[in-house]
């Protein structure tokens, strides 16, 4: 009889002991980051339809300053960490999310290599309508004239009005819904933090909106590049809507056709007509003159806060 010969084992070799690896721990979206790399997807905050993306130092600073409950999310550079730290402190206090990233990551997010620094997720700037206007004028919260813009719709132009305007106390941007441009992140950043002070107002019938003014006693002053008066504080004076027509076209005849009085700025006429931004600064300032003459050395618009 045979026996079957057992089968061979292999002496098992023991196993060499592994020290356990430390999980990297998941930070949350919503945490603030300090890491100065690209953000990756998950903690990028998606920009709702009514949020921009606003960036710019003094804009920035303006925003915070002005409307701190619209803040979303923070991206700023390493170097200006101390100089945003009250901003930062905001965000660890109201649990916000921010994040140090390096510069080309910024210019990603902000879509522009001028953010210098800075760039805040927040809800975008409300838009009045003549109804809002209307009822601050009424219940005397406004003070300084008001500025119409006819036909002008360069962004950057819009930014570098607004920040004239601000300085010298325009109650109100005025121009036809659909025409005047957006408050983009771009004309945000050019008004220098002016978009916080000075409200921005489509009119859907431009004609019979400041038809309306006029019967509360504004007198329509538009400028002209050919005739009008000369340019003075004692025209400027008093409750105006101070109306500006684009560079190619100048004011429209409807509007024109509303004026109570037709001004131009002097000069050598070696050219046709100034940027609008720079007529601006200029009649604002003739305007300013006259008020600051008469006393009312505080005019100034709403605050934003209290729309």
């Amino acid at each position: 009889m045979k026996h079957s010969r057992p089968a061979s084992r292999r002496p098992s070799s023991p196993k060499k002991a592994t020290a356990a690896q430390p999980r990297k721990p998941i930070v949350p979206p919503s945490s603030g980051r300090s890491e100065n790399r690209p953000p990756v997807r998950s903690e990028i905050r998606h920009q709702g339809k009514s949020e921009e993306k606003y960036h710019g130092l003094r804009a920035c600073e303006a925003l915070f300053a002005r409307r701190p409950q619209d803040i979303i999310r923070v991206y700023l550079a390493e170097e200006r960490r101390r100089h945003f730290a009250a901003l930062l402190g905001h965000c660890a206090k109201a649990r916000l999310g921010f994040q140090v990233v390096a510069a080309e990551n910024l210019a990603r997010l902000s879509g522009s290599t001028h953010h210098e620094g800075i760039v805040i997720l927040a809800r975008a700037y409300p838009r009045w309508g003549i109804p809002e206007l209307l009822r601050e004028i009424d219940e005397r919260r406004l003070t300084g004239p008001l500025l119409y813009l006819d036909g002008v719709e360069n962004p950057h132009n819009l930014g570098a009005i607004l920040r004239t305007a601000a300085h010298f106390g325009t109650a109100a941007v005025l121009g036809a819904g659909g025409v005047l441009p957006p408050l983009s992140p771009a004309a945000v950043r050019v008004a220098e933090g002016a978009a916080e002070y000075v409200p921005v107002c489509d009119l859907a019938d431009p004609r019979a909106d400041l038809l309306q003014l006029k019967k509360r006693g504004f007198r329509i002053v538009a400028t002209s590049s050919h005739r009008g008066s000369p340019l003075s504080p004692e025209t400027l004076g008093g409750k105006i809507v101070l109306v500006l027509g684009s560079e190619g076209e100048g004011v429209s005849k409807p509007i024109a056709s509303l004026a109570d009085t037709a001004i131009q700025i002097p000069g050598t006429g070696a050219v046709e007509s100034l940027n609008v931004s720079v007529a601006c600064g200029i009649l604002l300032q003739e305007a300013w003159k006259g008020r600051t003459a008469a006393g009312s050395t505080t005019a100034r618009g709403l605050p934003r806060s209290g729309t």
